[in-house]
């Protein structure tokens, strides 16, 4: 078992399964909750209470916030490529996780200030990993052909 999977174990069932397939349920999981957290009738009152100039300006920024978490959950995919301790990729799967609920929040108006709150502490704690992390490092001393 290469250190990129982490065993699941149930009675007599075991099963390998990669941090990558986590990482892409995590995510899918995240996304359809925060847009399925705001009920259609909230949505509307929050879109008739901001005005349509307001609505429209927040649901652009939640469409942007949407491309920069497809960015951040593909460096995270790319970290977890690599080796990685279990609590190492469990924190990157919790980051990717906050990032992918935020937009959805942010969508339905409802929900912003948790939305931001969430999106942003999912980015800071990924900033956080990605430079404490020496695995990220390695990689890119590895790729400028440093030995590290």
């Amino acid at each position: 078992m290469s250190q990129t999977t982490v065993p699941i174990g149930f009675v007599s069932f075991q099963h390998t399964l990669s941090y990558r397939t986590m990482l892409a349920a995590v995510v899918a999981v995240a996304a359809i909750a925060g847009f399925v957290a705001t009920g259609e009738d909230a949505s509307r009152r929050a879109v008739e209470a901001a005005g349509p100039e307001l609505a429209h300006l927040l649901r652009m920024m939640a469409g942007l916030k949407v491309v920069l978490a497809l960015g951040v959950v593909s460096l995270v995919d790319w970290r977890l490529r690599l080796p990685v301790s279990p609590g190492v990729a469990a924190a990157y799967l919790v980051g990717a996780g906050l990032v992918a609920v935020g937009p959805g929040l942010l969508w339905g108006l409802s929900h912003v200030a948790l939305g931001a709150v969430l999106l942003h502490g999912g980015f800071a704690l990924l900033l956080v990993l990605g430079c404490t992390d020496g695995g990220v490092r390695s990689r890119f001393a590895q790729a400028r052909g440093v030995r590290s």
